[in-house]
């Protein structure tokens, strides 16, 4: 039975309200809520500053993707004379705006979390609020919750204090701004004034500091570029590419989790409970089936349950042909991030306490942490928070809609760039294997990072093919002709299935050789760091908090905020 037309096959946006309707997102807002959030709006008063520490004076900034529209989180940083660094986490304080039972809050619980698609986003919060009341814009004044972390001079934390206040940013960056400012090289028509140019010296330095000592605890960083479209005035696509990550999202990524984890362990400290970000540790078996593919593949991993053997074979790797498959392995071998009542502590990020604190504006948990942060602050205690079976619950179901948030972006970019490959069948491309099975290898462009399957009878009409599954390669019998994991290969677009949303390639030749054999190991070897002229490429790194949950680049800020994505 038909119950809605979306419109014509092909047409814009038609792809895009198949897949809100395919996974049952919310969409439209109640009415109760629109007119909840332009009271909100109406009765906002930026001189009231009744009860909050006014910071309006002190040098904040913000960092974010170029098109973001809303931005939940500041940054502010002083050197003390002791030598010290005091660093100050801002984040808007959606909780001044939304009562907890209200209509507001109704609908922010029910959607759980901001869905990001590649060409829409779905707000968590109405827009009055998500991209106005509570967007951290420049130069205006907003309310906040703020995270205050004294360090020493080698990034040890010896204080935290947490204030509600009230900010003004001084400066919005995008993040490709920042690099070039923190080392001389941006053009003049960028260049900012010295205070601001020496806090981003500082925070770059910081945070370098905070990082290495995050490696030395064994926090594990897996490197999975999320794809990110490109599209032309009428929003059809027109190319793809991995996403850029480089020192300046690490600057902000290290304050992030700093923040989370400050609030968290205060939580506890107090006895209270709360919704918590877990990541329980692998199974053993797992972790079996990961040693076997890493030996597979010729490179060694004495004890999968060890940290720093796992930091070690993820440097060993990183810019060879076996990267991805590597990367995939572990997140493959590791449970999912979840929400949770239950302290079960953060496997990838070495934490025995993390929650999330930095995202109330797409991110339903985060709003109820800040609502204990109100309560801690006031002297109240737990008093009027979820019991623990209401926290249990809730934590499922913000589990729930994060993934299915996930799930739809994903589904999205791949009908995209179906969609934009349905018109290029013949078309050849560059691409790496990525993976290798008794029917076929998986590719991925170089250029435009689109994966599908090369069938085993487009190889070769005159020879067969035996598939070891030790060393993930397929020899054929008479040419002895090997395909194994990272070999770079021509390929031409043979068959498009927007439908069953499937792409099969023919193999047009083969270039160079991923994993160089090594004696002993048939088809196995290690990486000679040959990956096609990609080496010392900068791509997109999934921080731990997201590196385990397969939720495609949500990093533990997640994806910002934007009309278009990302992511992020």
């Amino acid at each position: 039975m038909v119950t809605k037309v979306l419109g014509q096959r092909g047409e814009v946006g038609v792809d895009t309200q198949m897949i809100i309707h395919e996974f049952g997102l919310p969409f439209e807002y109640p009415e109760e809520a629109l007119e909840e959030a332009r009271l909100e709006a109406e009765n906002f008063d930026e001189d009231d500053r009744d009860g909050r520490e006014d910071l309006t004076g002190d040098l904040i900034i913000t960092i974010d993707p170029v098109d973001a529209r809303d931005f939940d989180d500041a940054i502010s940083l002083k050197r003390e004379e002791n030598g010290h660094w005091t660093l100050g986490v801002h984040i808007a304080d959606v909780s001044e705006f939304v009562t907890p039972g209200g209509a507001l809050d109704k609908e922010a619980r029910l959607r759980g979390t901001s869905v990001y698609l590649p060409t829409q986003v779905i707000p968590m919060l109405p827009e009055v609020i998500s991209n106005g009341l509570a967007s951290l814009q420049e130069q205006r004044v907003r309310l906040t919750k703020s995270v205050f972390i004294e360090y020493t001079a080698d990034g040890i934390p010896v204080h935290t204090r947490f204030a509600n206040t009230v900010i003004k940013t001084a400066k919005r960056f995008a993040y490709e701004e920042v690099m070039p400012l923190i080392q001389g090289t941006a053009p003049k028509k960028n260049r900012v004034a010295e205070p601001i140019r020496q806090l981003l010296c500082d925070m770059y330095e910081l945070a370098m500091i905070l990082r290495k000592r995050r490696v030395k605890r064994g926090y594990l960083e897996l490197n999975m570029p999320a794809v990110d479209l490109e599209f032309d005035k009428n929003h059809r696509v027109i190319g793809a590419h991995e996403e850029e990550h480089d020192e300046s999202h690490e600057v902000i990524e290290e304050f992030m989790l700093a923040a989370n984890i400050a609030v968290a362990r205060e939580l506890t400290d107090r006895g209270l409970s709360f919704i918590r970000r877990v990541h329980g540790e692998p199974s053993p078996v797992k972790l079996k089936q990961l040693k076997e593919l890493v030996e597979g593949l010729g490179f060694e991993l004495k004890n999968p349950e060890s940290r720093p053997d796992l930091q070690r074979l993820l440097k060993e790797v990183e810019d060879s042909p076996a990267e991805r498959t590597i990367n995939y392995g572990i997140l493959r071998s590791m449970k999912q991030a979840e929400y949770s009542a239950i302290p079960e502590g953060h496997y990838a990020l070495a934490e025995d306490h993390y929650c999330h604190f930095t995202s109330p504006i797409r991110r339903y948990p985060d709003l109820t942490v800040h609502r204990l942060f109100d309560a801690l602050l006031a002297g109240r205690g737990a008093s009027g928070q979820p019991s623990g079976d209401e926290l249990l619950q809730l934590s499922r179901h913000c589990s729930t809609t994060e993934r299915r948030a996930a799930d739809a972006e994903r589904e999205l970019t791949k009908l995209k760039l179906l969609s934009y490959f349905e018109g290029k069948v013949g078309e050849e491309l560059e691409a790496i294997i990525t993976g290798v099975d008794r029917f076929g290898f998986f590719v991925r462009g170089s250029k435009i990072p689109v994966e599908g399957l090369v069938h085993i009878t487009s190889l070769s009409e005159q020879d067969y093919f035996d598939y070891d599954r030790a060393s993930m390669t397929l020899t054929g019998r008479r040419s002895g002709r090997r395909y194994r994991l990272g070999d770079r290969v021509v390929v031409a677009v043979a068959h498009v299935d927007v439908d069953r949303r499937s792409i099969n390639f023919r193999l047009v030749k083969w270039l160079s050789g991923g994993l160089p054999s090594v004696p002993g190991k048939s088809g196995r070897g290690r990486s000679n760091r040959d990956d096609g002229g990609k080496q010392g490429s900068k791509k997109k790194r999934r921080p731990p908090e997201s590196g385990a949950d397969g939720s495609r680049g949500q990093n533990d800020r997640g994806p910002k905020k934007s009309g278009k994505r990302r992511r992020r």
